[in-house]
Parts: structure tokens; C-alpha cells; sequence
């Protein structure tokens, strides 16, 4: 029996430390079990992960009540149950129930891991270095990407999304092993604002650790940016602004030490940005299309001001193409993915890229999806209290409005979907729950920017299996002291 549980204990540690690692597998590889006519049935690494963690800690279970309490751990699987019992009423039982026990299984986790960091207090700083250093294992595969498909490498092999390649711009930006660029930017976030927090607070104290840290920030900003997805972007503007108010009124009382933070950490944003959009110019002037190493900047510039920023030669001014993206035979896991219009291969010649510049239609797609799920919301007195259940939106907006969009459908806001599905008081539960985990536990700069920029990236998309990191890496920091990296040394 012993021998039993110090195996479990031992393959719960290894799980443990390959879970800065594993987040970063969020689609690719993935394995397809089928699909019906309103949703697909996949399997990400992730998701195995997290059987596997929580079979793990089956034997720890007594230490998670003898530290939690009932209370809280009542209190913690308020919103997992309550949408295990949305499917009752949810017209796509099958993905409510199947969603709902993901959810339990990443409060499982979550709950887990903070009992493991309480035990053993050099867990968390390893695990971050994990995480920095998978960080950049992973920026490193983005470049790759974008190498190998300038050089004609198929997609299949590359694993860039239909949109992500030169042919929709001129030049690749990358999505690395997630559906879309969405999710790949947003899985860099944690980490690039960790290292910002380093570069604000650790103060290395020689020169080659400074060094090397200012390295990694710029590497992986970059990378950021070269995704060229908007929703991470902004994302990550936003909680560098959150990071940096905080940091400086905790840490730095004097001025001087203000205005040098924020010089640092503009300069660093300045050449991050400077780096990827001369990448992108550089992938364009030698992409198979027409584009040069101008329009491929002032292309991607356009893209990311949402089209308020033209500096495109009138060459490239117009609209070549506008299409929009039927999510139901998009990739294999639309539901959860990002809408971004994408190139017809077929009727654009092999010589020009897709798109001219800033691609309207994926805004505005989204935001016809926003105004219907909330028309279907209020439609129903049922929808507004109790939602259309957990999974089903997409049949809900479908019912209503069969000629604008399919059953697969997603409504590309989470806010507004959780809102549809679960109605005002799965979004009232939500709320207090999260109000008061906040209340409760330790805050810290890094973990409030973590949060906000996660919350604003939600957004842009709507789903949980490709965004799990959004719910599982904040843990990483949700107990750590504003000084608690510098007394570790990181």
C-alpha cells in the first residue's frame, strides 16, 4: 500500500513539473475521436494531462480538505457545478457535460498544485524556470514555422492554421502548436510579463544575468508581436500597464526610479515590436508572393491599428480579397478557435497574397456574433435567468437566426457566451466566486497583470480546451509575495 502511494506521489511530482511544458500543447498533437453534427470530439495533450494529474492526486485528497476546509472547497466547485447541472437543460447535453468535466478537472488541479507549492516552497521558482525556459524552446518553433513555410514546406508538417501563412499576408505569423495565433500569443503572456516583472523587481545583480534576462524579454516579445494576433497583443499592452502602476507604487516610491522602469520597459516593447515587424518585411521581400519588405510592414501594421494606421503604398490599398470564415468547416475544432478570415486558395493567384492589409471581416464577424448571442439572450426568460445550458449557443443562435451562421457556431466573446449559456445567475455565481478569491488570496503585481490581460483576451475568443493556460498558469503566482522572486533568486 506504501509502495502504491509513493508511486502515485512520485508520477504527481513529474506530471507537476512538465505542466509549464505541457501548456504549451494546446492543440497539436491532437487526437480526433469523431464528430457530430454540432461538435468535434478531440483530445489535446493538455487535456490528458490533466486526467492524468488528477488521478495523481487521488491519494492526496485528505491533504486537500485538511488544508481548504469544507467551506472552501464547497465554495470552489460552485461554478463547475452549476454548470454540470446546465446540461440538464442544455441543448447540446453531450459538450455541456463533457466541458463541465474539464472545468472540475482544472479546479482539481488548481487546488492541487497550491497545496503542492504550501509543502514545498522551492516547487514554485523551479517551476517557473520551467516555464521561462519552455517559453523560449517554443518562440524558437514560432520562427521555425515561419521559416519552413517561406521555404515551401507544407502545412501539415509546419502545423500553421490555413490563415496563418505567406499566402494571407505576404509573410507566415505563427501559431506554434496552438489552433490559431489567438492562443499562441496568449500563451506567451504569462511568461513575457514575468519577465518584465524580473526586469522591475529582481534587479540580477550581475551583468550577465541583466543581460540574458533583457535577451529572453526581447525574444519573446517579439514572438509575441510576430503572431500577429491582435486580442494577445492588446492583451499584453494592457497588463504591462497594470504590472508596471503596481510595481512602482509598491516598489519604487521615488520618481526617478519610475521614470527608469517605464524608459526600460518602453524601450524593450519599442525594440520587440521593431524586431518582428522588420521580420515580417524581411518574410514578405523573400515570400513567393508580390509583396515587399514595405508593404509587408505597413501590411501589418494596418492589421493591428484595425486599419487606423495607413501607411500602404497605393499599390496595396485595395481590398483584395474579404471572406468570411464558416467556423463549422474551418479546422477540427472551430468552436474553440479564433475568427480570422482566410484566404481562397483557389482563386487568388499563387503571385499575390490575400489580403492588402486590415482584414475587416474577422471584426466584424465577431461583432455580428456578439449582437446575435445577446438578441438570443434576451429572447427567452429562460435564457436570461438560467442561460440556454452549458455548450449549447451555437444551437441557441442557429435556432434563431438558421440562415446566418451554423449549429458550430461560436459567439467569439466569452463574457457574452458564458452570459447566453449560463444566463444572469451562472454569471452571478461567477462573479462572487471570483470576488471573493480575490479577496482572499495573497496579491501581487504579477499575478494582477497576469489576470487582467488574461481576462481582456477573453474578449476575442470564446471556449476552454484551447484556452486552459488562461485558468491554470495564473496559479503560478496566486500566492507569491511582491519580493517572493527576489529572496529565490530566479
Amino acid at each position: 500500500m506504501n509502495l502504491c502511494v509513493k508511486f502515485f506521489q512520485k508520477f504527481h511530482r513529474i506530471l507537476l513539473i512538465f505542466f509549464p511544458a505541457v501548456i504549451f500543447f494546446s492543440y497539436h498533437p491532437v487526437i480526433s475521436l469523431g464528430t457530430n453534427e454540432y461538435m468535434n470530439f478531440d483530445l489535446s495533450l493538455v487535456e490528458i494531462w490533466l486526467v492524468l494529474f488528477a488521478l495523481s492526486s487521488i491519494p492526496s485528497l485528505k491533504r486537500l480538505v485538511s488544508f481548504f476546509g469544507w467551506p472552501k472547497l464547497l465554495l470552489s466547485a460552485t461554478i463547475p457545478l452549476y454548470c454540470s447541472l446546465s446540461s440538464l437543460w442544455s441543448g447540446n447535453p453531450l459538450r455541456a457535460v463533457l466541458t463541465s468535466g474539464i472545468l472540475w478537472l482544472v479546479v482539481f488541479a488548481v487546488l492541487n498544485i497550491i497545496v503542492d507549492f504550501k509543502s514545498s516552497p522551492t516547487l514554485r521558482p523551479k517551476l517557473l524556470k520551467i516555464l521561462l525556459a519552455t517559453s523560449v524552446f517554443f518562440a524558437v518553433i514560432c520562427w521555425v514555422q515561419c521559416i519552413l513555410d517561406l521555404a515551401g514546406v507544407s502545412r501539415e508538417f509546419t502545423l500553421l492554421c490555413r490563415g496563418c501563412t505567406y499566402t494571407s499576408f505576404g509573410f507566415p505569423h505563427p501559431n506554434g502548436f496552438a489552433i490559431e495565433p489567438q492562443f499562441m500569443g496568449g500563451l506567451f503572456l504569462a511568461p513575457v510579463l514575468l519577465c518584465f516583472y524580473l526586469l522591475f523587481l529582481s534587479a540580477p545583480k550581475s551583468r550577465k544575468q541583466k543581460v540574458s534576462l533583457i535577451l529572453v524579454t526581447l525574444f519573446l516579445t517579439s514572438t509575441l508581436f510576430l503572431t500577429l494576433s491582435r486580442g494577445a497583443i492588446y492583451s499584453f499592452g494592457l497588463g504591462l500597464v497594470v504590472l508596471f502602476v503596481f510595481c512602482c507604487t509598491k516598489r519604487f516610491p521615488i520618481i526617478k526610479y519610475k521614470l527608469k522602469s517605464a524608459t526600460t520597459a518602453i524601450l524593450l516593447v519599442i525594440v520587440a515590436f521593431s524586431i518582428a515587424i522588420v521580420s515580417e518585411g524581411f518574410f514578405a521581400a523573400i515570400s513567393p508572393t508580390n509583396d515587399t519588405f514595405f508593404s509587408g510592414i505597413t501590411k501589418s501594421i494596418h492589421q493591428l491599428s484595425l486599419g487606423v494606421i495607413d501607411l500602404r503604398s497605393a499599390e496595396f490599398k485595395s481590398d483584395q480579397s474579404s471572406t468570411h470564415v464558416d467556423s463549422s468547416n474551418d479546422s477540427p475544432t472551430s468552436s474553440d478557435a479564433e475568427t480570422t478570415a482566410e484566404p481562397k486558395e483557389t482563386t487568388i493567384a499563387p503571385e499575390t497574397s490575400s489580403f492588402s492589409g486590415y482584414v475587416a471581416e474577422s471584426t466584424n464577424v465577431r461583432l455580428s456574433l456578439n449582437s446575435l448571442a445577446l438578441g438570443t439572450w434576451s429572447s427567452s426568460p429562460q435564457y436570461i435567468v438560467i442561460g440556454t445550458g452549458l455548450g449549447s449557443a451555437g444551437i441557441a443562435m442557429h435556432t434563431l437566426h438558421p440562415e446566418d451562421l451554423g449549429p458550430k457556431e461560436i459567439v467569439q466573446n466569452e463574457y457574452v457566451s458564458l452570459l447566453l449559456e449560463l444566463g444572469a445567475t451562472g454569471i452571478l455565481i461567477i462573479a462572487a466566486v471570483i470576488i471573493y478569491a480575490l479577496i482572499k488570496i495573497p496579491k501581487n503585481a504579477l499575478l494582477l497583470a497576469v489576470l487582467v490581460s488574461f481576462a481582456f483576451s477573453l474578449l476575442f475568443f470564446s471556449g476552454l480546451p484551447n484556452a486552459l493556460y488562461i485558468y491554470l498558469l495564473p496559479v503560478l503566482f496566486a500566492t507569491a509575495k511582491n519580493n517572493f522572486f527576489v529572496k529565490n533568486k530566479i
